[in-house]
């Protein structure tokens, strides 16, 4: 659930009167204040710095409608870091020259995150991340695109690479969501000479030559047709990387690196109390795997849609083996 609150008045551009802004902001906030005082429930706040290129002044319709899009968009990727978060948008300032606006991002989470405090920041460096994926396609389809547990690289079709978190990179390409919503955001600029955002001293600029290519999508739509979940079998997973904290992923080699997520509670209370000791790269579990992938309404493979669960942990850790790694695109720019 999401309150979205635009709190100042901008001198006739909008057709709601000021006092009746001032009422329904009144009114949000008392809700926002009442839902949200539990103990439970943490505050963090961002700044984003939106700058309409060009003439001091902007249309009233192009203004509510790149608003609305930038809220899509921004609750698009609250949904990534903090998915039953309450989200809040504020307006705080109109600057005259190129029109200038200044948003305030407001997140109401639990307390259970790992970084509560960076919760609104890194929903707003998704929003931006989200921009920089489709200004470095430049309107093509990327020529190759890697996961690993903690970037995306993503090669565009000049064999320029650009790398993002993970979890933003299987987001946007997962399917044509993200793609749509930067779109609609980049569609309605077409009577300004540039538009950038800048969020804690990071300032991304789109120019207008910039804005045709930034239209055509670059992610086809992969609608989820359907879930296929494998009949559970038994295999020795080579381990990469395992989560002794509670809070990262454990990381196993499954003809290319996969994340996995484990269902047996009593393996896993045994390696967070220490009983078990021999977890570290090259080291065999014996398991119970399923598998799990979407297919789209034309029964192919989605890609990256693939999901690894071990049921069960059915044996000792086994001796680790040394293991053979292959180039990658991380290998090849920093």
């Amino acid at each position: 659930m999401y309150y979205i609150v635009i709190s100042r008045r901008n001198r006739g551009l909008y057709t709601l009167s000021f006092t009746k802004l001032i009422l329904l902001n009144l009114l949000l906030t008392f809700i926002w204040r009442m839902t949200m005082t539990d103990d439970k429930f943490l505050e963090s706040k961002a700044i984003l710095k939106v700058v309409f290129g060009g003439k001091s002044s902007i249309d009233a319709e192009l203004f509510t409608k790149t608003i609305n899009d930038t809220i899509a968009l921004i609750k698009a990727s609250s949904k990534i870091v903090a998915p039953n978060a309450f989200l809040r948008l504020d307006i705080k300032s109109n600057k005259e020259g190129s029109f200038e606006t200044v948003l305030e991002a407001i997140v109401r989470h639990s307390t259970d995150l790992l970084t509560p405090a960076l919760v609104a920041l890194t929903i707003a460096n998704v929003f931006l991340a989200s921009i920089q994926i489709k200004q470095h396609c430049r309107g093509k389809k990327p020529k190759k695109i890697e996961h690993n547990q903690d970037e995306t690289a993503i090669q565009n079709q000049d064999d320029k690479i650009f790398k993002v978190p993970s979890n933003i990179g299987k987001a946007y390409f997962k399917n044509n969501t993200f793609d749509d919503l930067t779109i609609n955001l980049i569609t309605n600029l077409s009577e300004r000479e540039d538009f950038s955002v800048e969020i804690d001293g990071k300032k991304i600029t789109i120019n207008r030559s910039q804005y045709q290519e930034m239209t055509t999508p670059i992610v086809d739509e992969n609608i989820t047709a359907k879930t296929v979940k494998q009949k559970p079998f038994y295999y020795e997973l080579n381990l990469r990387k395992a989560d002794l904290t509670k809070f990262t992923k454990w990381t196993f080699t499954f003809n290319k690196s996969i994340e996995v997520t484990i269902e047996d509670k009593v393996f896993l209370e045994k390696v967070h109390s220490g009983k078990i000791k021999t977890l570290y790269a090259g080291c065999k579990v014996p398991c119970l795997l399923q598998i799990e992938y979407d297919l789209d309404n034309k029964h192919e493979l989605i890609p990256n849609s693939d999901r690894y669960t071990i049921i069960e942990v059915t044996g000792d850790i086994i001796e680790p083996e040394e293991e053979k790694e292959t180039g990658t695109l991380f290998d090849d720019q920093d």
